[in-house]
């Protein structure tokens, strides 16, 4: 769990510093390579291109015969699966939804989870959590438990959010 969300973090920073125009816009071409890209689960012929990096939640390279199987020559030199933020931020809403009827209940009773402080493993996480909540897996996930107020206030000292999540891993 801990080498996939360090790997991704370290090819978002990758393609971050190394693949971006003068305007902040990662320029990699597809066209010059037989990679496969999927962008929010759909294939792209477009690649990275014209993607802001600050929209970038999680990315994904993946190599394999398995992937040649399913997708021929194509995915020759293999895949890259990108996930923008907006995307992952409902992809794990629903996962955990469907893995907490009490997360469930507190997203439909506040519309978003924009007032929400999430704590991984005891960990607040404060700044661009789509990428730390994106990388969690289904099986690596071993709780979810809702706090109110009161107690994230008494035990994490946050003050500004309506509900805490507190997501343990396995």
């Amino acid at each position: 769990m801990q080498f996939r969300i360090i790997f991704s973090c370290f090819i978002l920073a990758v393609f971050t510093c190394s693949a971006q125009d003068g305007q902040g816009y990662l320029t990699m071409n597809p066209s010059q390579d037989s990679t496969l890209f999927f962008l929010d689960s759909v294939e792209t012929d477009g690649g990275m291109a014209g993607l802001s990096p600050d929209r970038i939640a999680l990315i994904n390279v993946v190599k394999g015969k398995k992937l040649q199987e399913r997708y021929g020559a194509r995915a020759a030199n293999g895949v890259i699966y990108i996930e923008t933020k907006p995307f992952a931020r409902k992809r794990y809403n629903k996962m955990f939804g469907e893995l907490s009827p009490a997360y469930a209940a507190t997203l439909k009773q506040y519309g978003s989870d924009s007032s929400f402080q999430y704590i991984l493993d005891g960990a607040l996480l404060t700044n661009s959590i789509e990428p730390m909540l994106a990388a969690l897996e289904r099986k690596n996930i071993a709780d979810i438990t809702i706090i109110d107020p009161k107690l994230l206030k008494k035990q994490y000292k946050v003050n500004d959010k309506l509900a805490g999540v507190v997501i343990r891993s396995r």
